[in-house]
């Protein structure tokens, strides 16, 4: 029986964690090995998660590694998987929780693809009151790199992988935001395979957030470009049409964050709608109309 290791980073969300590590030692695949990141740093949040791993850590259910300091859910993943004794890989928020079949799943299903490196499967997604959210983005999308930048999806807890892939590909990348899109991109192009086990084995919850700060836009744009500058480097795989999507989306997407920003945020993301018009079809010139006017409207009115 191959061996699952199971990387749960922890960021001050204590609470919810319980859930998540009980949800792995409910699955009905049992050679599994769970390693806990807590990436809080040295603080009172480092204290309550310890607290609430105490019986875990006493019952020698799950593996502890604790950050000095906060660096980062990427890092926090990279952390656990380097240190994974699995020849498996798997990952899960400190939020969310599995399906009790989710690991036997998945593994079989790559045991009887033997040509496979990897799976994603489809999720469920609740809010913070336990109400199902129904979304497109809840069905995994894309095994090849073309379907993957069209329209494909991936959140780290739907992947299963061999750690002797994620190694070689180094984990995932530093950028700011989406660092699981763009393994997808690094995992992809360099020729390995995966495939989609359409089922819904986890439940991701959402959390309400308060409006984007300039920071956290910044970032997102940042990770926006460096996505941009990986679909560039394979414009090749693309027609015409396909590459004026693509294009369409990257900007678009900036307005999405910037609209409801500041003032010279608003004015950049009017210039963005501006220029998204080159590429858009006569479908979406409705929703291009509807960001300018939230790019020019002040965002109490948007709010109200």
């Amino acid at each position: 029986m191959n061996s699952v290791s199971v990387i749960i980073p922890t960021y001050k969300r204590s609470k919810r964690l319980s859930q998540a590590i009980d949800s792995v030692l409910k699955q009905t695949y049992k050679n599994i090995e769970i390693i806990v990141v807590d990436d809080n740093g040295i603080n009172r949040f480092q204290k309550d998660t310890k607290e609430v791993l105490k019986p875990y850590i006493e019952k020698n259910q799950i593996n502890y590694i604790c950050h000095n300091t906060n660096l980062g859910g990427c890092k926090a993943r990279n952390t656990g998987a380097f240190a994974a004794k699995g020849e498996y890989i798997s990952f899960l928020d400190d939020d969310d929780f599995y399906e009790p079949s989710k690991i036997e799943e998945q593994i079989n299903f790559i045991e009887n693809n033997k040509k496979l490196d990897a799976c994603i499967c489809s999720m469920y997604r609740i809010d913070e009151n336990n109400v199902k959210i129904e979304s497109r983005e809840n069905i995994a999308r894309g095994k090849t790199l073309k379907e993957a930048i069209l329209d494909g999806n991936l959140f780290t807890s739907m992947l299963l992988i061999k750690k002797s892939v994620f190694i070689k590909l180094e984990g995932f990348s530093e950028i700011p935001r989406f660092q699981d899109k763009y393994f997808h991109y690094k995992f992809l192009s360099a020729g390995y395979k995966i495939d989609i086990l359409n089922k819904q084995l986890l439940t991701l919850v959402e959390h309400s957030e308060s409006r984007i700060s300039s920071l956290s836009a910044k970032k997102i744009i940042t990770s926006l470009n460096l996505l941009t500058q990986f679909e560039n480097n394979h414009n090749h795989l693309f027609s015409e049409n396909e590459g004026y999507y693509i294009k369409y989306r990257h900007l678009i997407k900036k307005v999405e964050v910037l609209c409801a920003g500041k003032y010279s945020d608003k004015l950049k993301s009017l210039l963005y709608c501006f220029k998204s018009i080159k590429y858009a079809s006569k479908k979406n010139y409705h929703y291009i109309f509807k960001l300018m006017l939230k790019s020019l409207l002040p965002n109490f009115i948007i709010k109200n």
